[in-house]
């Protein structure tokens, strides 16, 4: 797999505002980086999000449900595929009705743009070590209890 590797670099100017809006947590201008028709998909999400409304409700329930949540680049490339591969360590604290209590996990992103627009994101990590960090109760449990959980939490609490 060819790539073009670099280390705490700046790859595409959209990544990095990309990565800049979100650690300020400024949904408008990071909605304003998709397509109309973008997808968003990451490990927490109990579906993938399509089109700028659907986006921007995902980062304002994740704004709020995690307030200081960070998210700190390492290594960027771009991948034979074109995607723009980033990985990255994210930070702060759970839910406050759970304890505020932090975690931190790595991870990647890989954006597909056209045109200067992100129309395809995903983003993978260990969504159970997450949980487990802010839901200590949950280290005790079977992982498909544990993701049950979170399913439930979602279904609850999460965007519409």
């Amino acid at each position: 797999m060819k790539t073009d590797k670099r280390q705490n670099g700046v790859l595409d100017a959209t990544v990095r505002q990309w990565i800049e809006a979100f650690n300020a947590h400024e949904v408008t201008a990071i909605v304003r980086l998709y397509k109309d028709d973008a997808e968003l998909f990451d490990s927490g999400m109990d579906r993938p999000r399509s089109g700028r409304g659907e986006i921007e409700q995902w980062f304002t329930w994740r704004f709020r449900s995690t307030p200081s949540i960070a998210y700190t680049p390492h290594e960027q490339q771009v991948v034979e595929s074109g995607e723009i591969a980033v990985t990255w360590t994210a930070s702060g604290a759970g839910p406050r009705f759970l304890g505020g209590r932090p975690f931190q996990v790595e991870g990647e992103s890989r954006f597909t743009l056209h045109d200067g627009l992100i129309a395809r994101q995903r983003g993978t990590y260990d969504h159970l070590s997450v949980l487990r960090q802010i839901i200590p109760v949950l280290k005790w449990l079977p992982e498909g209890v544990a993701r049950g959980v979170y399913s439930l939490y979602l279904w609850r609490n999460g965007p519409r």
